[in-house]
């Protein structure tokens, strides 16, 4: 019978019994202390740091219906718009719903007979816009609400706001919004770090640079967690197996290494793979404005389709406004619509010293406060007026054409 020390290099010793033990045991007590940490961590207070509250003060909101402006007290608004609503909003930094569920407002001058409402939009769905109702304030001119049992309260959220309806007996100044991660118990913590991790990364515009391979503001980033695993094992088994060196002591430090980067890897491999199944049934067979319409931006791109038969052959001047002047949607519009020449940045339309006669504006929809007159052949907003004519309209926008006069 053959002695393993005879067929063993020399200075090399069998991993035995002890040594495997050892490594499972390592192992388990990483994957414990790893979760233990996190959730340390999070019940301590640490979920501010990592999900900050979104703080808009009146300088970061918008008057989008009713007539005001910015005071130092706050956004101050005077009259209601003629159908009786008062609307403000802004950027709520693409916060994630799940994490992101307590809101709350303060506002000076909110009369019991006002029917006060949230509003906000969704990164998937930007321009449905969803309310819910305000409950009464729980003390004087503030109010919190919980939003965790709101259904349409799910994805990104891209805008949020305020909404009052009713008469005004005295201003209303808004002073502030702010959205935050309530208080969150272990099976909820639990709850998303198995979402994170399961998690798919379809393509976006970024993905030819980068693989998040989880939430930008996850708070179980995969990296992180086969990080923390990796480092509490290779301890533990120094603890349990003291570290020798002859024997070959380093091979199971290398295999927590390699384990917790298999695992990151297979998760990525995971997502390759949905996102080729999803390309296929996206592309497979499609050319030219088929492939183009399937996008990522294909309602877009229809809908610019309809935009470019109105517009000359030659080259024109064109006005793209956006209520997010610089968001994804203004710039591919401005990219499927080039040679023409295209200019961003426009929360409102140009003034008619701005756009001349003969020039095109293109507004993209959702744009609270600016509509069209159809009588007069004008385009209205508050605070101004452009004369035009109206090429084309549908529910992404619409062209225009500026006149004389």
């Amino acid at each position: 019978m053959t002695n393993n020390s005879q067929i063993m290099p020399a200075g090399v010793e069998p991993i035995g019994p002890r040594s495997a033990v050892g490594v499972l045991a390592a192992a388990l007590g990483g994957l414990a202390l790893t979760a233990l940490v996190l959730l340390i961590f999070y019940r301590a207070g640490g979920l501010a740091s990592v999900a900050p509250p979104v703080v808009l003060n009146s300088a970061d909101l918008r008057l989008m219906s009713g007539q005001g402006e910015q005071t130092a007290t706050g956004l101050e608004v005077r009259q209601a718009s003629p159908q009786g609503v008062i609307s403000v909003q802004g950027s709520a930094g693409f916060v994630r719903a799940a994490v992101y569920r307590q809101l709350t407002w303060r506002a000076d001058g909110v009369e019991p007979s006002h029917d006060l409402r949230l509003m906000w939009t969704t990164l998937a769905e930007p321009r449905t816009v969803r309310e819910k109702r305000l409950p009464p304030p729980t003390e004087p001119n503030a109010g919190t609400v919980d939003m965790s049992a709101e259904p349409e309260w799910r994805g990104r959220i891209a805008v949020i706001g305020l909404v009052a309806k009713g008469p005004l007996e005295r201003p209303l100044v808004i002073r502030r919004l702010k959205v935050q991660a309530p208080a969150l118990g272990t099976a909820e913590l639990a709850r998303l770090a198995f979402e994170e991790w399961t998690a798919f990364e379809d393509w976006s515009q970024r993905s030819i640079n980068y693989v998040a391979g989880a939430p930008l503001d996850a708070l179980f980033p995969p990296v992180l967690m086969a990080a923390l695993w990796v480092g509490f094992s290779a301890g533990l088994y120094a603890v349990f197996v003291p570290f020798r060196r002859t024997g070959g002591g380093w091979r199971p430090y290398l295999a927590f290494l390699l384990v917790g980067w298999l695992a990151l890897d297979a998760r990525w491999q995971w997502d390759l793979s949905r996102r080729l199944e999803r390309t296929e049934s996206r592309f497979a067979g499609k050319e030219g404005d088929e492939r183009l319409l399937a996008g990522l931006d294909g309602e877009l791109y229809r809908f610019l389709l309809e935009v470019r038969r109105r517009l000359p052959e030659k080259p024109s001047k064109l006005y793209i406004v956006s209520a997010d002047p610089g968001d994804f949607q203004s710039g591919r519009a401005r990219y499927h619509l080039l040679p023409h020449n295209g200019y961003m940045k426009f929360s409102q339309p140009p003034a008619p010293g701005v756009a001349r006669p003969g020039e095109y504006v293109l507004i993209l929809s959702p744009l609270p406060g600016v509509r069209y007159d159809r009588e007069r052949r004008r385009l209205d907003w508050t605070g101004g007026a452009l004369p035009a004519d109206l090429l084309y309209g549908g529910a992404l926008g619409a062209l225009l054409q500026v006149r004389g006069g």
